[in-house]
């Protein structure tokens, strides 16, 4: 019996038992329901979640009808970079600032009696997939000690401050802090067995010059507190520690990575993936290459030796156990050559993220992606490749071993990768969801001399979004968007997979961009010349001030009579 014979008082009711998945692939399959479903608020709310890749969010009062005016306005704007409200802060440096979750961080130091105190200030950022607040939380702290980096986790009211602390001994070690707080008391947080976790790194005393210690990242997922620092050593090169620690037990690291070029993401508390470079002599189950560098009384100084192509790590560590579970993904074989390699974090909703109640939807977990930035040098560059390639693999695809330690060739896992060629000049690439974003230097890229300028470029990897924009003008692409800002938006394909790609036609000044759920943060730093007083020509340049716009996308929701 066909379907079609039911009233349609009797479809409606067969397909509210659907989920939202199952509801867009009828309706990709047949007009008539399409058509049915675009009648009815309910309907046309789990039909468009499935189609931004999105699920619905905790019980709350706002009905699924209320739900669906910012669905759509949230899917408009990222698709057309069309923001509906910005944000404008200013610092004059030094600064250090950042994004953590969704807040925005900014540290300074200031003067205090003989010595001085580090400030600290939390911007909670505006987000309309959540009910609306009649303020924004902002919070400020001062510590004794230098921050350099700062990671947050809401759900569990826990903010954790990174410190450096370079010993005035030569035989000492540099110690990483890492400092367990309470977001909103600014106190030492309650589940944390030991406020503050050291890791002594491998490295001693001060730096000499032309190296450089810096905490490249802080991550928080669950239990587990992820730390990495790096060594930077002169011409480029380095070397990155890994630890991971059960924050709430504290103690040692529960285990360690090492490698000169490294770095990762927290997928669960139970499973990381590492990205490295290893070493042609470096057996695949090492999870250190110590012995790829000598420390000298002046410094510390890379061997010279070959390398393999990187790879990526997936990890399953339970704390405790010695076991481990590892499979080790490699890149072509013609990728030997690499001057720069990072796992880009993806910053969207994990399956293990508490969302809050008045959370009406977020990026769906299962849909995630890992992104892998790969720079060739301009002499060694693979054939078919730019100088900057992204590649994209669903993670659900990488999975570690069943038992014990796997390597997986390229050849038997390329078909589940994405590998797209970036502009020379890229930078600041992100992944948040299935939404890659970065930007590029116009000036660099076109080689003038004219006032700098860069362009945001946003690559959407969900295959239903072509259909969808061209829904909203009804020609061929390219698609010009003259609203918030004048943007552009082209289609590329991928193995018979149609996807879009886009870019702000004007030109703005950046030097870094950070991007979440809901928002992208611009960062400008502008610079002043000093003069020289007796001849008024300017004789250098410094930073004068950082401006910081924050750019929200969606739209209210506002409850419907």
């Amino acid at each position: 019996m066909s379907l079609f014979t039911l009233s349609g008082e009797l479809i409606l009711l067969i397909l509210d038992e659907l989920d939202p998945v199952s509801l867009f692939q009828l309706c990709r399959a047949s007009s008539v329901i399409h058509s049915m479903v675009g009648t009815t608020s309910a309907l046309r709310y789990r039909y468009e979640l499935a189609l931004c890749g999105a699920r619905d969010g905790p019980p709350n009062r706002y009905t699924l009808r209320d739900r669906l005016i910012p669905l759509l306005g949230y899917k408009r704007g990222w698709s057309t970079l069309s923001w509906s409200v910005e944000d404008r802060l200013a610092f004059t440096p030094p600064t250090i600032m950042g994004v953590a979750g969704n807040f925005f961080y900014q540290a300074s130091q200031s003067p205090l009696n003989n010595g001085f105190t580090w400030s600290l200030h939390i911007y909670a950022l505006r987000s309309f997939r959540t009910a609306p607040q009649s303020s924004l939380a902002y919070y400020q702290y001062n510590v004794p000690f230098e921050i350099r980096k700062v990671a947050i986790d809401v759900s569990q009211d826990l903010m954790i401050i990174a410190q450096l602390y370079f010993p005035p001994q030569q035989t000492s070690a540099i110690i990483a802090f890492l400092h367990l707080r309470n977001l909103r008391s600014g106190q030492e947080h309650r589940q944390a067995t030991q406020p503050r976790l050291r890791y002594l790194t491998d490295w001693w005393g001060i730096t000499p010059p032309g190296e450089r210690v810096s905490i490249q990242q802080v991550q928080i997922c669950g239990t587990v507190a992820a730390l990495s620092i790096r060594l930077e050593l002169e011409q480029g090169e380095g070397i990155t520690e890994l630890a991971l620690f059960d924050w709430r037990l504290g103690g040692s690291p529960i285990r360690t990575f090492t490698g000169d070029a490294l770095s990762f993401d927290v997928l669960s508390d139970n499973r990381i993936t590492v990205v490295s470079q290893p070493d042609e002599d470096e057996d695949d189950s090492s999870n250190s290459s110590n012995n790829s560098y000598e420390r000298r009384p002046d410094g510390l100084y890379v061997s010279e030796r070959g390398k393999r192509p990187p790879q990526i790590g997936v990890y399953e560590i339970h704390p405790g156990s010695l076991h481990l579970r590892l499979r080790s993904y490699e890149f072509p074989k013609s990728w030997t050559s690499v001057s720069f390699l990072q796992q880009c974090p993806n910053s969207s909703s994990r399956e293990t993220t508490l969302h809050s109640p008045g959370t009406l939807f977020y990026n769906d977990p299962q849909l995630r992606l890992i992104a892998i930035m790969v720079e060739f040098p301009v002499h060694a560059r693979p054939a078919g490749c730019s100088r900057k390639v992204v590649v994209i693999v669903e993670e659900s695809k990488l999975e570690p071993a069943d038992d014990g330690e796997e390597v997986v060739r390229w050849e038997y896992w390329q078909k589940y990768c994405m590998v797209l060629n970036l502009p020379d000049h890229a930078d600041a690439v992100q992944l948040v969801g299935r939404r890659l974003v970065f930007f590029e230097n116009a000036k660099n890229a076109a080689g003038s001399v004219q006032e700098p300028g860069s362009r945001v470029h946003c690559l959407d990897l969900n295959p239903h979004m072509a259909r969808y924009l061209r829904s909203l003008t009804h020609q061929n692409p390219p698609w010009r968007w003259q609203e918030s800002w004048a943007s552009v938006s082209t289609v590329f394909n991928h193995r018979g997979c149609r996807y879009v790609r886009t870019s702000t036609s004007d030109t703005y000044s950046l030097t870094w961009i950070d991007t979440t759920e809901d928002s992208l943060v611009l960062y400008d730093v502008r610079l002043r010349r000093l003069k020289d007083l007796d001849t008024d020509i300017g004789i250098q340049e410094r930073e004068g001030q950082t401006r910081v716009r924050i750019l929200t996308f969606g739209q209210e929701v506002r409850s419907l009579p």
